[in-house]
């Protein structure tokens, strides 16, 4: 259902999941007080204007904003500084605000993507222990100002224990947990509200009946009456603290942690959203500048966007932020959620005061277990020391100063490991045996700074004498100054006395002066040819086909090779004679580059009297070393020729391929072949089609030696080589007849 007030259209979902939110930020708005050392009405005051003020002007429609636990740490050191003088911290918040606001303007919404996760998780955690340590003593109704004597009379730690206090602590506790374990969980009412009206009600009849059991007054809530109290009630900022140092630093730390706080949360309530709509961080860091200036004015807490709310807002069915601004409907469409807490704080005090401290407290202890959980320890322990060293120094870093110092140290170890990493990241070392030979390549990653040199030197020092270093820079973008004159004292130095080659590839870009000779990069050169016997040739050939079926092919610059190629001419070390099927690229079976080898490709892979005079070009005009005969598994044209075969089909006389003929003549002779030595004479079997294509590639080498007189005297001389392989079209492998 929905209905349109002043213009705006309201769903009655939005209106019970203000209620709902209400019945949880009344308890937390009083714990978040109580454990940060504020007045307990400033959490009130918080909640009001982050219901109100921020609701109104937060572009997100699920995130709800109040007092908030991951802050209490920051007020306490700033309360701690300041001597305890909220109204001093009031203008600390004013200026916090006034920061957000700037934040906003200059659009840093994207801040909390440059902080580490293991630093951002580590505060949460760090804020969960710091939330445990103050509450536990109020668990158990103990004065923690009379506990400096604990130390002196151990034996006495019962005397510092209110029995009632404890007895409502530990019973809210055991009622939230249950709570939750069970069916209750999807009662209406939240569980922790359930327990704030446990621990009133039974220290109500505790109270009345007189029992040892009734919680002293220093361990209840102790809300001022508003309606003709004459006690001090607000508390308004103090400008005359402005010359204090402290309430700069106090600001600083307010500002980034509420923000980054607020960030993580919106994104998280995003998230939460049924919807899936996303919330303007920008917006979401001016709405709570404001909410937190308006708030250091009239003495209110703290606000950030706040999950608990957000969560519990998205789970109730909110449909826009009007659940977060109205939280309901009262009489005359005012915004329900502060209207509520203003109403709680006027006409329920008397009520209010009678719950004990105890039961606050048992909602802060698992507020903070859920933040600060073992299971999160182990999960960043089972991270390695990367992950779980920042976040454990900035857990330990927190507790042990402040919030803002231990966000720092833990910024600080984080971003040594991820200078550690670059170190070794942006420089790739690759050692690769090409056909002519090896060489050392050195890729250059996108962008390679000053962080990158230490790699660089090291990889340039591990550079044999008279061996070849090519420096690749064709994927960089940008190369520091520093990592040049790196380059430059290692080709003019080091590489001249120890005799090293050094090629460049697309440094010349970056620094025009480079001369970039790179004639005998990945390319056969006509000495390199001369240098090669046919069984010199074979080894590489099975050595790239390994690296090819291994998935380890080397890097061929291809436009480079072309360049090279049409410069210098083409040296190629083998001719292959191989099938048109698309499955057997020849380069890449054998890992090589342009003008490495004559590639000959036809159906059958059928030695006819072009194919010779195209060998014996290879061979005697070229130099080539090694002609390879080079069949395939699952042969198209072995297949069609075993079938038309079988079916006794006369192909000359086939009106749709007339042609077909030449090709599967001489395959035909291979069928005959296999058809006598085999005793299965059904000839499209998968065994049968492979054995011809076997002899199919014999009869081929015969064929050519037969043919060419100018190719067998060049074998009979050891000029050149020859001989057959098959290539299997699953695995990658060729097999060397």
């Amino acid at each position: 259902m929905k209905f349109q007030v002043l213009g705006k259209t309201i769903y009655s979902d939005d209106l019970m999941s203000g209620l709902v939110v209400f019945l949880v930020a009344l308890p937390l708005c009083l714990g978040i007080a109580l454990a940060s050392g504020a007045p307990l009405l400033s959490g009130i005051i918080a909640g009001v204007i982050g219901g109100i003020v921020v609701g109104a002007l937060s572009g997100s429609h699920i995130s709800v904003s109040g007092p908030a636990a991951g802050l209490t740490a920051v007020v306490i050191t700033q309360l701690d500084a300041l001597g305890g003088n909220y109204q001093a911290f009031l203008v600390s918040m004013i200026l916090a605000g006034l920061l957000q606001i700037v934040f906003g303007a200059l659009k840093l919404g994207s801040f909390s993507s440059f902080i580490p996760n293991n630093v951002i998780v580590g505060l949460l955690a760090a804020i969960g222990l710091i939330l445990i340590i103050g509450q536990v003593p109020r668990l158990f109704g103990i004065d923690v100002s009379a506990m400096s004597n604990f130390w002196q009379n151990p034996q006495q730690v019962f005397s510092f224990i209110d029995a009632g206090a404890t007895l409502v602590g530990v019973l809210s506790l055991l009622l939230i947990l249950s709570w939750d374990a069970t069916k209750l969980k999807k009662f209406p009412l939240p569980s922790i509200l359930i327990a704030v009206i446990f621990a009133g009600v039974l220290n109500y009849i505790l109270v009345k009946t007189g029992s040892s059991f009734a919680v002293t007054e220093q361990n209840l809530i102790q809300l001022p009456k508003i309606l003709g109290s004459t006690e001090q009630l607000f508390y308004f900022p103090d400008f005359s603290f402005l010359s204090h140092t402290q309430i700069y630093i106090g600001a600083v730390t307010l500002a980034l942690v509420a923000s980054l706080e607020t960030l993580l949360n919106l994104e998280a309530a995003d998230k939460m959203d049924p919807h899936k709509r996303h919330s303007p961080p920008n917006r979401e860091l001016f709405a709570q500048g404001v909410g937190n200036t308006f708030a250091g004015f009239v003495g209110g807490m703290p606000i950030t966007s706040v999950i608990v709310r957000s969560s519990v807002n998205a789970n109730s069915g909110a449909k826009t932020k009007f659940s977060a601004i109205f939280h309901g409907i009262l009489l005359f469409s005012a915004i329900f959620h502060g209207i509520l807490l203003i109403v709680a704080v006027l006409f329920l005090t008397p009520l209010l005061n009678y719950v004990p401290l105890s039961a606050l407290a048992a909602i802060l202890l698992l507020t903070g277990y859920k933040l600060a959980s073992p299971k999160l320890f182990v999960q960043f322990f089972k991270k390695g020391w990367k992950q779980f060293l920042p976040f454990i120094v900035t857990v330990v870093a927190i507790i042990a100063t402040d919030l803002l110092l231990g966000i720092l140290i833990g910024l600080f170890v984080s971003i040594i490991f991820i200078l550690h990493n670059n170190l070794h990241r942006g420089i790739r070392t690759v050692r690769e045996t090409h056909v002519h030979g090896v060489i050392t390549r050195i890729e250059l990653s996108q962008n390679v700074s000053f962080l990158n040199r230490a790699a660089l030197v090291s990889a340039l020092s591990h550079i044999k004498d008279g061996e070849t270093v090519v420096i690749d820079a064709s994927q960089t973008d940008y190369i520091d100054p520093d990592l040049y004159s790196v380059i430059e004292d290692f080709q003019k130095e080091i590489a001249v006395k120890h005799q090293i080659s050094v090629k460049f590839v697309g440094l010349k870009v970056h620094y025009p002066e480079v001369e970039e000779h790179t004639l005998d990069i990945d390319v056969s050169t006509k000495s390199f040819q001369d240098q090669l016997r046919p069984e010199d040739v074979l080894q590489k050939l099975k050595e790239g086909n390994s690296r090819f079926a291994n998935h380890e092919r080397l890097h061929h610059n291809i436009s480079r090779q072309i360049q090279v190629t049409s410069d210098e001419g083409q040296h190629p070390i083998a001719a292959v004679l191989g099938c048109m099927d698309s499955r057997a690229p020849i380069e890449m079976l054998f890992d090589v580059g342009v003008g490495d080898l004559f590639s000959l490709r036809i159906a059958g892979n059928i030695a006819g009297q072009k194919v010779l005079g195209s060998l014996e070009f290879a061979c005697q005009a070229k130099g080539s070393k090694l002609i390879v005969v080079l069949g395939h598994t699952d042969c198209g044209a072995i297949t069609s020729a075993c079938q038309v075969h079988e079916q006794k089909i006369d192909m000359t006389q086939s009106k749709e391929m007339p042609h077909i003929h030449y090709v599967l003549k001489p395959i035909i002779t291979a069928i005959d072949t296999v058809k006598a030595q085999s005793v299965d004479h059904k000839l499209s079997t998968h065994n049968f089609v492979e054995e011809v294509t076997r002899v199919n590639v014999k009869n081929n080498i015969s064929y050519i030696l037969k043919q060419s007189d100018v190719l067998r005297d060049m074998v009979d001389r050891g000029e050149i080589g020859i001989v057959g392989a098959i290539y299997d079209v699953k695995t990658g492998k060729v097999e060397f007849l």
